[in-house]
């Protein structure tokens, strides 16, 4: 039999599932640009790992590198990424963010957070920060020092 879980945990996890939801759906940029969600996230991912190697990307994404490939036809089809030869390794590619792809990003990212502030303005000043020191200590899984 299966361990039984916390009602509190199942509302707990529909609850953030809802909200990154709504943050992302209200988030229209990708659709503006004619990215999927997977497409976005790839873009995400590239800017990350700074200059990985399509297998490194496709590893990360869990899927095969032939779907990675496609996924990066559209990204370099519209100006967001580069891909080039590994001098080391002629068979490997490496993939890298171009000005335009960074520009998209920080757009993206700034919208995402005016959204988040606006989601999270029906908290008190005092509720927003126990939420942040909550959120942020479930996310590190550690629990910050005890002043002794």
């Amino acid at each position: 039999m299966p361990q039984q879980i916390d009602p509190l945990i199942e509302t707990l996890g529909l609850s953030m599932w809802r909200v990154q939801r709504r943050i992302m759906s209200q988030n229209s940029l990708y659709k503006e640009i004619g990215l999927t969600v997977p497409q976005y996230s790839l873009l995400q991912l590239v800017a990350m790992e700074k200059t990985p190697r399509v297998i490194q990307l496709a590893d990360k994404l869990e899927v095969k590198s032939s779907a990675v490939t496609v996924m990066l036809d559209r990204l370099e089809l519209l100006k967001l990424v580069s891909r080039t030869t590994d001098e080391k390794d002629r068979r490997a590619v490496i993939v890298t963010l171009t000005p335009k792809g960074q520009e998209v990003l920080d757009e993206a990212k700034h919208r995402s957070l005016l959204l988040l502030a606006e989601t999270v303005s029906i908290l008190q000043p005092e509720e927003l920060e126990r939420f942040a020191a909550y959120y942020h200590m479930v996310e590190k899984q550690e629990r910050p020092e005890s002043p002794e």
